[in-house]
């Protein structure tokens, strides 16, 4: 773009074509991860557009951190990158990733699956033949720089060490809605409930596999127990002729004759 006219300057921008946006969406190397390949012989270009796939870092802005994360999606309409576990909560509780320019990122490694895309390498290492084992040490080198700087990726984890106490009403009523637990009530209601749920799955999940059979065993022996007392102390005398019936009907006995030969029945089949 040429002018220096602000409303030409921003009608080039709205209708800027697909592969000048995507030019528009790059992000720089991180510098430690260049000066290593490069003394292994390998070059990168100084920045390069973003792709999903792509481990980075945000350095600025809302959510910087010193952790890398993944990128998850690209609007290039938009010109916005989302990455995974940067998300925010709408006033009705709705969990939502948070948009990020790509100019807040720098790129941590590189996912090279895409074969379009490493001509970038090809074009700044025109002496390397890049075969597979070539491109295999090429990438687990990545891969190491990644784990000595900022570590792996940090993946979502359920704890039972949440502060409940300092999230907001929907923020409590959203994990309410994922553990599938009532919304109703004030605060302080919500916040008991969360923690009561989270105080059982904690001992649900610290019950002892001995102890489960334990009680599997007492629950077996005591339906026995009182299966044959009900067998044996069931006075059929008392018991009016419908009720006889059903109680055939039950064992699968027939159900026809005088009330004296359903007693009959029904004692001769408990004994």
């Amino acid at each position: 773009m040429s002018s220096i006219q602000p409303r030409k300057q921003r009608l080039a921008r709205y209708t800027a074509p697909y592969h000048r946006r995507h030019r528009e969406m790059s992000a720089p190397i991180d510098r430690g991860l260049r000066e290593r390949q490069l003394s292994r012989g390998f070059m990168y270009p100084r920045a390069m557009p973003v792709r999903k796939g792509d481990r980075v870092m945000i350095v600025r802005g809302e959510g910087k951190s010193k952790s890398a994360t993944r990128i998850a999606k690209i609007d290039r309409k938009g010109r916005k990158v989302y990455v995974e576990g940067f998300t925010y909560f709408k006033s009705d509780g709705t969990e939502l990733q948070r948009p990020i320019d790509a100019s807040n990122l720098v790129i941590i490694n590189p996912d090279w699956s895409d074969i379009r895309r490493r001509n970038l390498l090809t074009r700044v290492n025109e002496s390397v033949e890049w075969t597979d084992e070539v491109i295999s040490d090429f990438e687990a080198a990545e891969d190491e720089y990644e784990a000595e700087t900022v570590g792996p990726i940090e993946e979502e984890t359920e704890t039972t060490d949440v502060d409940y106490d300092s999230m907001t009403v929907p923020n409590l009523k959203a994990a309410l809605k994922e553990q599938g637990l009532p919304v109703s009530g004030k605060k302080t209601e919500l916040i008991e409930r969360l923690k009561e749920n989270s105080k059982d799955e904690y001992k649900a999940e610290t019950v002892n596999p001995i102890e489960e059979e334990k009680a599997d065993e007492e629950t077996s022996e005591e339906e026995t127990e009182s299966k044959e007392t009900k067998t044996t102390d069931v006075d059929y005398d008392s018991m009016t002729v419908p009720n006889l019936k059903a109680a055939l009907k039950e064992q699968g006995l027939p159900v026809s004759g005088k009330k004296t030969e359903l007693i009959e029945r029904l004692k001769g089949d408990s004994k």
